[in-house]
């Protein structure tokens, strides 16, 4: 599938992309995301976004039997985007234990929860699908 900033006719502009689940994948992921944030004019956002993206990309090529990763990126507000990774993983939702402070790895979703405005772990019939909203901060006068 070719990755795509789309321009539908109806509805709030989406970037929407699969990839191979692979250690190349996040980096893919997130020069996609940049580029659509950038082309909507929301670069105060992209490295935020960023690492969101890359933190859920991650989890889903090393936590998941998932073969794909869908990532799909929508400006559902004038200040607002979310970016929604899915896979194919049917177990048990989980709420992240608390790594110890030796631990490389583990920290992926705290990550996510502390720089996302929203972020939630939703089932689908075909697996599951994170999502994170990032708004941007308006500049009082």
């Amino acid at each position: 599938m070719a990755n795509a900033v789309v321009s539908a006719p109806v509805g709030p502009p989406s970037y929407r992309a699969n990839y191979v689940a692979r250690k190349t994948a996040p980096g893919e992921a997130r020069h996609g995301v940049a580029f659509a944030l950038k082309t909507w004019g929301l670069e105060q956002l992209a490295d935020t976004a960023e690492v969101l993206v890359s933190e859920l990309v991650t989890n889903a090529v090393v936590h998941t039997d998932s073969r794909l990763v869908g990532v799909v990126v929508t400006r559902i507000a004038e200040n607002t985007v979310r970016i929604m990774v899915l896979d194919t993983d049917r177990a048990e939702t989980f709420v992240p234990a608390c790594p110890s402070g030796d631990e490389e790895s583990g920290r992926g979703l705290f990550l996510v929860a502390a720089l996302a405005d929203r972020w939630d772990i939703e089932r689908v019939v075909t697996g599951k699908r994170i999502w994170c909203e990032l708004d941007t901060k308006k500049v009082q006068p």
